[in-house]
């Protein structure tokens, strides 16, 4: 919340007067599994070779369960998602000579896939992402990456066995449609938005020419909503609802979209930041966030500081 350092679990069904429920204590940022259930990695030293693990906590029961361990830590390692179910977790481990794609379910924890280990270089925020989710119907899981040296950015696998159902080269700034079995993508560097889905394979979603960056579904309702850049690099909110009958540009200089309900989204002012910007876009966020209401196409101002994620998922409706 602002003015506050601590990650705290709040009831939003009213998004404008969020209402803690606990305060975490941590350097980490969790994943919200269930409305009680909560997992993050940990890794020994961040950024060198070591021991990682997978946790969840019940934060009503105070119960912590290591759920897999390993030795990496080194950048992704740790990224996980849980199917809608939560009967199968998709987790990297990450070292100097690998990444690796698990999958673990009731039939045990195997490798699915293995990529190039990530190279040291800098990370171009308009091009660079890494995804890893489930489809809402839980039937397949994607990996969509620019990070890793060698292997296809962009995998589609099977929850069932781990198998390949569609890959390509390239890929970033991925999400799954709210329900179904359909990923949304661009490739680096390219303005034209795809869809994939496992009976018409890739096509265009948008017909309009964009770059989207970190798009979010809502629970359910079919909405994606995105940040864009202008030309003159300042960022806005888009909506892309209902197979385009709704949705459009919202107003002001917002970015970091993320639905809080299924009426409300969270949104984070951007102002010029000037000799501050560095190498990034020249405007930068100012500590003003906003909560849009989808209903009146309204925006007020938020007590909320940032948001890590919100539930229901996707597929959990």
């Amino acid at each position: 919340m602002q003015g506050s350092p601590s990650i705290v679990l709040a009831d939003v069904s009213d998004a404008t007067h969020p209402k803690t429920v606990c305060t975490l204590s941590g350097a980490w940022s969790p994943v919200l599994v269930t409305q009680r259930m909560i997992s993050w990695s940990a890794t020994q030293t961040p950024g060198q070779a070591g021991a990682s693990m997978l946790i969840t906590l019940d934060m009503f029961a105070g119960v912590t369960t290591i759920v897999a361990h390993w030795q990496g830590g080194l950048f992704m390692d740790g990224l996980h998602s849980w199917s809608p179910d939560e009967g199968a977790l998709a987790y990297l481990t990450s070292d100097s000579s690998a990444v690796n794609l698990h999958l673990l379910t009731g039939g045990g924890d195997r490798s699915v896939a293995t990529l190039g280990a990530v190279p040291g270089r800098g990370v171009d925020g308009a091009q660079d992402d890494s995804f890893l989710g489930f489809s809402p119907d839980g039937t397949y899981f994607a990996l969509v990456q620019t990070f890793t040296g060698s292997g296809a950015q962009l995998q589609v696998r099977r929850t069932k066995d781990g198998t390949l159902a569609y890959s390509q080269a390239t890929g970033t700034m991925a999400t799954w449609s709210s329900t179904g079995s359909r990923l949304y993508f661009r490739e680096p560097g390219q303005t034209t938005i795809h869809q994939w889905d496992p009976t018409g394979g890739v096509s265009e979603l948008i017909p309009l020419a964009q770059s989207w960056l970190r798009p979010v579904t809502d629970a359910g309702d079919d909405n994606v909503a995105y940040t864009v850049r202008d030309a003159g690099g300042l960022p806005h909110v888009w909506i892309y609802g209902h197979g385009g009958r709704s949705g459009g540009e919202l107003g002001n200089v917002r970015s970091s979209p993320l639905f809080l309900n299924a009426g409300s989204l969270f949104l984070v002012e951007e102002s010029p930041c000037g000799a501050n910007c560095g190498l990034g876009p020249q405007t930068s966020p100012d500590g003003k966030t906003f909560v849009y209401n989808l209903g009146t196409q309204t925006e007020a101002a938020s007590n909320i500081a940032s948001a890590l994620g919100s539930w229901p998922r996707i597929g959990q409706t």
